[in-house]
């Protein structure tokens, strides 16, 4: 019978321990025979074999190592095997880690429940050790189709969502200014024809304040599906962080003076810099900015603010503004979803300012970080590594 491989054709590579390729077992039984045998055993099949004799020590390892396969005992003094199935799925980083099961007891209660915790698989013994070796390359076969069955789900569902807001938000984007620029060109040809310049003057700019309303919402599709296809890759410069702060209030300085806004900026002593592409993030910054400017009401101060975090940088936009509902923050970072996604919302823009700002920190291997206290104002940051 041919050995079935452990990579399949054109799928994922699973996580390998120190980049040597072999998969990780962790087996957690109280027989320190069966614990050597399975060690030697499955190391001769080319296994990376790690042992631990009960159940809480089993769940300590997992806590301080990375595996690729757990096979626990049923009936262990301190912890029961359908106990350390608990715990494990319990945990966010190892509950969809794939899990054997071994039972020296023909009982199909407790196997039922072990599927019902979330065993993958199981044995009984006494093992057939060449079995076992295929039922652990089965088993986290089985177990890497599903996580992908999965992420296709999430992403399947996030693609209808965007799906939706775009059409929502671009019924009400384009049909507004297309309105405003067929409505303005026939009043600013009324006023030409009755001599009226002034009128027609005024006309004519709500036109191209109409198109440029247009043409920047076709920039930001442009722009988004660029980073989507990996078109765009960020430069790698040393930037200073205050760089970019001088950047954002020269850009928008006249507009948040206009709007009542004063700038604070709070910057980490000493000469930081660290590595990306400055022309992105200060797109991604501005965009931070502007949301300000459009949705924060209420809001007196700007907050331009940057401090080290760990082993990264944390560049941040404050406001003092009504924040918004904790609930929305989610909404807010999908692609062309808004807060208020009614037709009849003040707020114009396809929503893609935070969305394109997650995506730049994402392309300098980043993310965008988000919090909300209603009446406190709103704090989005862009959490960066010193060095790419």
């Amino acid at each position: 019978m041919m050995p079935v491989p452990d990579i399949l054709p054109g799928g994922p590579v699973l996580p390998a321990a120190a980049g040597n390729g072999k998969l990780r077992v962790l087996v957690v039984d109280d027989d320190p025979i069966y614990r050597e045998t399975s060690r030697m055993f499955l190391m001769m099949q080319g296994r990376d074999v790690t042992l631990a004799e009960n159940g809480n020590a089993g769940l300590r390892k997992l806590a301080g190592g990375c595996f690729d396969i757990l096979i626990v005992d049923m009936e262990m003094p301190d912890m029961s095997g359908l106990e350390v199935i608990s715990h494990v799925r319990a945990r966010p980083e190892t509950a969809d880690l794939p899990i054997i099961m071994v039972t020296s007891r023909d009982d199909a209660m407790a196997i039922d429940r072990a599927y019902e915790l979330g065993a993958s698989s199981f044995v009984v013994k006494p093992v057939n050790w060449t079995l076992l070796d295929h039922y652990l390359r089965f088993v986290c076969r089985a177990a890497r189709n599903e996580t992908l069955a999965r992420q296709a789900q999430k992403e399947a569902e996030l693609l209808g969502r965007t799906k939706d807001n775009l059409m929502s938000v671009l019924r009400h984007e384009m049909k507004t200014p297309l309105n405003a620029i067929i409505g303005f060109t026939r009043l600013a040809a009324e006023a030409r024809e009755s001599g009226d310049l002034v009128a027609m003057r005024e006309h004519l700019e709500a036109v191209q304040e109409s198109g440029k309303r247009l043409l920047q919402s076709f920039a930001d599709m442009a722009t988004y599906s660029d980073m989507l296809s990996g078109r765009i890759v960020p430069a790698c410069e040393p930037i200073a962080p205050g760089w970019l702060f001088d950047d954002m209030q020269e850009l928008h300085g006249p507009a948040l003076a206009t709007a009542g806004i004063r700038v604070e900026r709070c910057e980490e002593e000493g000469n930081l810099r660290f590595e990306g592409d400055q022309t992105l993030l200060a797109s991604a910054l501005s965009r931070l900015v502007q949301n300000v400017l459009e949705h924060a009401r209420g809001a007196t101060t700007l907050r331009l603010i940057s401090a080290r975090e760990g082993e990264g940088l944390k560049l941040t936009v404050e406001d003092d503004g009504e924040g918004i509902p904790p609930e929305h923050i989610a909404r807010c970072l999908e692609p062309f979803a808004q807060a208020d996604m009614s037709l009849s919302r003040a707020h114009q823009g396809l929503g893609m300012g935070l969305p394109i700002a997650g995506s730049i920190a994402a392309l300098h291997g980043g993310d965008l970080q988000s919090e909300s206290i209603l009446g406190a104002g709103l704090r989005v940051s862009l959490r960066l590594p010193i060095a790419r």
